[in-house]
């Protein structure tokens, strides 16, 4: 069993599920409502958030915590994978270099000079408990050569990032410092994957995520770069999936050693009135690569006006406690904006009870 993460603000219990506050905060609900359903952690993208409202706004504030009222742990992601999608829907947008990154607002035109540095630096501005290094992603089916240059800046970018952070640690002695994960890169090729996490954890890091994104265009997990990354890392390094948060997705990458996730999939879901739930005889149950332990709802389905019962028998979220699923139906049906709400702590609550079930022993 993975150890406990320590941080600053709290001890995370592995595995987690950390729900995406991109812009610092989780859309339709509070943070009261996360801590209430069990959420310990969150995770901000120090990218949008410089974009708006500002580092600056936040750090007057006293820092992304109290912000956005939450007192739990919280990473904020560099926005290296932001950065690269946005430019790549559109070259105008801006250009990645091999020391920086230039970004252009499309709705202002003001310009964003995106270092290593700066980015380490705009996280300990908003106070964030998780650093994340500034990465190049690139697409998985990128040609050789261009995954190679993005490795080798993902890797002399983590140890400019490892440099700034050591010297911001120095310099302002304020207390228990923060932590500092790296990224991964290296698309499809198994070489790359290796040469990457090896060179990173020679560097060394609190924790690593990977990188890109491991999905086949039916949204099926590609096991073998999990794998790949996961066998080249330090074992008792924490290892955060990014951006993976399918249920099924999650078991299998959990079971390849992945303690930590992040994914902006049950939020959405929830919002577009599709919910998860265990299917019978999963109630209580670990589940393992390939379990088929749960189904989708769709509750704008017209079967679900009539439908009486909670979305799901015993669980304990405020939409199933309190209200049945024809309730549900019916809040989307009318507009009312409870619905997206009810449906998010669903969601949420549904990735809580599956990871207190992954941390119990087989």
């Amino acid at each position: 069993m993975a150890e406990p993460l320590d941080t600053r603000r709290g001890t995370l219990a592995v595995p987690t599920f950390l729900p995406d506050a991109t812009r610092a905060g989780v859309r339709g609900v509070s943070s009261e409502d996360l801590r209430a359903i069990g959420i310990e952690g969150v995770v901000v993208n120090a990218f949008h958030l410089l974009r708006r409202p500002g580092a600056r706004v936040v750090q007057a504030a006293g820092g992304i915590h109290r912000f956005m009222d939450w007192d739990g742990p919280i990473l904020s992601d560099s926005g290296g994978f932001q950065v690269w999608s946005l430019i790549r829907q559109d070259p105008n947008r801006g250009i990645i270099r091999d020391n920086e990154v230039i970004f252009r607002e499309p709705s202002t035109g003001e310009k964003w000079n995106l270092t290593p540095e700066r980015v380490v630096g705009l996280q300990f501005q908003l106070g964030s408990d998780i650093v994340v290094c500034l990465d190049d992603c690139t697409d998985a089916e990128a040609p050789e050569a261009e995954q190679e240059r993005s490795v080798e800046r993902t890797v002399r970018w983590a140890r400019r990032s490892r440099e700034e952070f050591d010297r911001q640690v120095r310099q302002r002695r304020d207390g228990v410092p923060p932590r500092i994960f790296a990224v991964v890169q290296g698309g499809g090729s198994e070489a790359l994957r290796r040469q990457c996490a090896s060179a990173l954890a020679e560097i060394g890091f609190d924790g690593y995520g990977f990188g890109g994104w491991p999905l086949d265009a039916d949204a099926g997990l590609l096991a073998d770069p999990l794998r790949w990354v996961a066998d080249a890392l330090p074992p008792e390094a924490p290892k955060h999936a990014l951006g993976i948060g399918r249920p099924d997705h999650v078991v299998t990458a959990h079971a390849l050693g992945y303690s930590m996730f992040d994914c902006a999939l049950p939020t959405r879901d929830a919002r577009h009135g599709r919910l998860y739930a265990f299917r019978s005889g999963w109630e209580e149950r670990r589940p393992e690569p390939g379990d088929p332990f749960y189904r989708a709802v769709r509750i704008h389905d017209p079967e679900h006006r009539v439908a009486h019962a909670p979305i799901e028998e015993g669980c304990d979220c405020p939409a199933c406690s309190r209200h049945s699923a024809a309730y549900l139906h019916h809040l989307f049906k009318v507009g009312d904006l409870s619905a997206e709400r009810l449906a998010t702590l669903h969601n949420l609550r549904f990735y809580v009870r599956l990871f207190q079930r992954l941390r119990s022993a087989a």
